[in-house]
């Protein structure tokens, strides 16, 4: 038997319940939410909960800048307690080029209604205490910026895209895909086959894979994010810093522990969720670096997710040039949280037929060959 359904969601992260909430929310009600694994397996129940304007591209300052408020919002509309916090992104130099390029964006992010600015080193050190701040000529600070916990949010949306009767299969996977000229007719799954009118890929770093199965490709690979906590200690850290030197970003979440991440050298050649004692010898010497005083401190737990990451860093989004009813929701190089809010209203807007207001060309799969991407680079973890 095959069964009918009007959308199809692959993966249970922020983005697939996020278009599935929206799309309930709008009335649309036959929805199929599919999960590999679980929800949170991938990379909403793996990241550091950092969300930040301080991008250098227009296509991923847009869509960070509007989510910002979305995410204020959110707390008070799902009915869940999300520990956001705007206690800002400090992001620190070491020598006069980084500093130059940190001049030149936050004017591109004033310019489009980010109030960054350039710190010295005597305002970062008050910004930030606890670090070492030696070796560091200055940075760029945006209030704005913040801390939001991920798995109240991720589990928030599901109760509510359930509470809407909106079926959510967990350790359901794709096995295989089916199209017939420009559109997908028919997804497998070991449970049975469905015939979706649309299908949304936000299967993070195995979106790849699931493309794959469509036959047409899309531009992202895994690459492993590792992230470290320390035991609770006392008040010392009140924004996100960033050794721009290293990648390296460490918080101070509510519990009083450090949060600090990191992502491998290299593209993995298959998704994995181990993490590693290199990770820990690499970021234990680098977080005494830049914090002296954590020497002694005990370190609690580490683990490993996956980046989809893109070669512009910058999302795909919209349907597939080669299938008009698949669309990309993936490629989010690390950022696909943050940008929740924005990019699943975008999805679920294609889905209902309404305006999007937003240059899609930008994000459009086809964007290398087409010559419309707009690189990031500004790239940190």
């Amino acid at each position: 038997m095959t069964e009918r359904c009007h959308v199809l969601i692959i993966g249970a992260g922020v983005n697939g319940l996020g278009v599935a909430n929206r799309l309930a929310n709008a009335g649309v009600h036959d929805i199929v939410v599919l999960e590999k694994k679980y929800p949170m397996y991938g990379g909403s129940g793996r990241n550091g909960g950092g969300v930040r304007a301080q991008w250098a591209s227009l296509s991923n300052l847009e869509l960070a800048r509007d989510s910002i408020p979305m995410w204020k919002r959110f707390a008070s509309e799902i009915g869940l307690h999300t520990w956001f916090r705007q206690s800002g992104y400090l992001m620190l130099a070491s020598d006069e080029d980084t500093l130059s390029e940190m001049k030149k964006r936050a004017r591109f992010q004033r310019a489009h209604g980010i109030p960054t600015h350039v710190v010295g080193v005597q305002e970062a050190a008050s910004l930030a205490p606890a670090v070492d701040m030696s070796p560091f000529i200055g940075g760029s600070y945006c209030p704005e910026d913040a801390i939001i916990f991920p798995w109240p949010v991720v589990n928030g949306l599901r109760e509510r895209v359930e509470e809407h009767g909106i079926d959510v299969r967990s350790r359901t996977p794709v096995t295989g895909i089916e199209t017939e000229g420009d559109r997908i007719v028919r997804v497998k799954t070991p449970k049975g086959m469905l015939a979706p009118e649309w299908v949304v890929n936000a299967a993070g770093a195995w979106s790849s894979e699931i493309a794959r199965m469509a036959n047409v490709s899309i531009p992202a690979t895994p690459i492993r994010h590792q992230i470290f906590v320390t035991e609770a200690l006392k008040p010392m850290l009140d924004p996100m810093v960033v050794d721009m030197r290293t990648g390296l970003y460490v918080n101070q979440d509510g519990r009083g522990e450090l949060v600090s991440g990191l992502s491998d050298r290299e593209p993995m050649k298959k998704v994995t969720t181990s993490s590693s004692f290199e990770f820990l010898a690499r970021i234990s010497r680098q977080l005494v670096d830049l914090i002296p005083t954590l020497g002694p401190v005990h370190a609690m737990r580490q683990w490993a997710g996956c980046y989809d990451t893109s070669p512009d860093h910058v999302p795909n989004l919209g349907p597939h040039p080669e299938l008009s009813n698949f669309l990309q929701l993936n490629g989010f190089s690390g950022h696909g949280f943050m940008i929740s809010p924005r990019v699943t209203e975008i999805t679920a807007k294609l889905i209902l037929g309404e305006p999007v207001r937003v240059d899609l060309s930008r994000y459009a799969v086809d964007r290398f060959e087409k010559g419309t991407q707009d690189p990031e680079r500004m790239v940190i973890g």
